[in-house]
């Protein structure tokens, strides 16, 4: 029940709903076929409930511990899955929406090096980004290795590195690995790249390639409405049902609550968000209560209660101090107890609060003084 956990088709989590899988779609892009899978799966095997995540994932709830191998086996005969479980747990590779067909293949190549036993120690949270720098890059995602697409060549860095090293695409995934590889060499409990990046021998690593400044993270792009090869639309706090998800047909997955799907058209987009401005977009909620039993309420049901009566309110609210939706720090952050919401203001959810035992409506009143 620990935040922090690390979930596949293999090792689910058990929530307050049932068992947690997290599908981790290669190339973060399904095809019609594969979406329609994943529904049909998450109906069958699960709730029906499909949620995701700041990591480019996809989560399926409500599984149970028989239903939950038919899951797993479903996704490795779609494709969405490796076969071995220990290779799925460090199959972490997030490309960026809509990536050209260089880019696919870098990412492609880096996904089949990692099945290498070499890398079975790297922690479930250890992962990789990349981007071919297009109209929805990643620099606002974080990743403990990141290749970027640079005049023809490409940059590799740490996250937290001040340099980059570069090379051509094969030298990428070789320099990204052996990165990887030298975190290994480190032998200490850290579990994020950050947590290391001063290390000499991860300077050691690259330190015969040429190197220039590591890019400069920016905020995230603009995913909703009509793109350049496709249509992003955003889920409501993150979530939907099988059938709505298994009409979207062959769709990105990005780290933005939203998909981008190929060849849709708003009017057959019911449910999900499409306006940039929508008012939903600007929370972030956790399932909330009765899906997690830590939840002290409907967190989801009261976000969109909050996005009518504010709209362009940016706010957090969280079933409890954990802040699993969000962990950074949001302008105004509701944190259910068994009183009421806490209210914390520029802060996370297990932050001091400024007042307790507010009613969601008591907290609308005071958040337009």
């Amino acid at each position: 029940m620990r935040r922090g956990a690390c979930p596949t088709v293999f090792a689910p989590m058990r929530t307050g709903d049932g068992l947690l899988a997290r599908v981790k779609p290669p190339g973060s892009r399904l095809s019609a076929a594969q979406a329609r899978a994943l529904a049909d799966a998450a109906a069958a095997c699960g709730n029906g409930v499909i949620e995701l995540t700041a990591r480019g994932n996809i989560q399926v709830r409500g599984l149970t511990t028989t239903s939950a191998p038919r899951f797993a086996h479903a996704m490795v005969a779609a494709g969405l899955a490796a076969a071995d479980p220990q290779v799925e747990r460090r199959r972490n590779v997030l490309l960026a929406p809509l990536a050209d067909a260089p880019t696919r293949a870098v990412a492609a190549a880096l996904e089949a090096r990692l099945a290498d036993a070499a890398l079975a120690a790297l922690p479930g949270k250890f992962g990789f980004i990349v981007d071919g720098g297009g109209g929805l890059p990643l620099d606002s995602v974080s990743g403990d290795v990141r290749l970027r697409a640079d005049g023809g060549r490409w940059r590799v860095w740490c996250d937290g590195a001040q340099k980059a090293a570069t090379g051509d695409a094969t030298a990428a995934v070789a320099i990204a690995l052996r990165l990887a590889e030298a975190f290994l060499a480190l032998r200490t409990d850290a579990k994020r790249m950050r947590d290391a990046v001063g290390s000499p021998i991860l300077a050691r690593a690259t330190a015969e390639l040429p190197s220039v400044a590591a890019p400069v993270a920016a905020a995230a792009p603009s995913c909703i409405g009509p793109l350049r090869g496709g249509f992003g639309v955003g889920l409501p706090f993150g979530a939907t049902d099988a059938a709505t998800f298994a009409a979207l047909g062959a769709l990105w997955v990005t780290p933005w609550r939203a998909v981008v799907i190929e060849n849709a058209s708003p009017r057959e987009l019911r449910g999900l968000i499409t306006d940039p401005s929508d008012p939903r977009r600007a929370l972030a909620a956790c399932p909330g209560r009765p899906a997690c039993d830590h939840a002290r309420a409907d967190t989801r049901a009261d976000a969109a209660k909050l996005a009518a009566l504010l709209p362009g309110l940016r706010a957090h609210l969280s079933g409890c101090a954990k802040g699993c939706a969000h962990p950074a720090p949001a302008p105004v952050t509701l944190v259910a107890r068994d009183d009421g919401y806490a209210l914390v203001r520029d802060g996370c959810a297990n932050d001091a609060p400024e007042r307790t035992g507010l009613a969601l409506g008591e907290a609308v009143a005071l958040l337009q003084r």
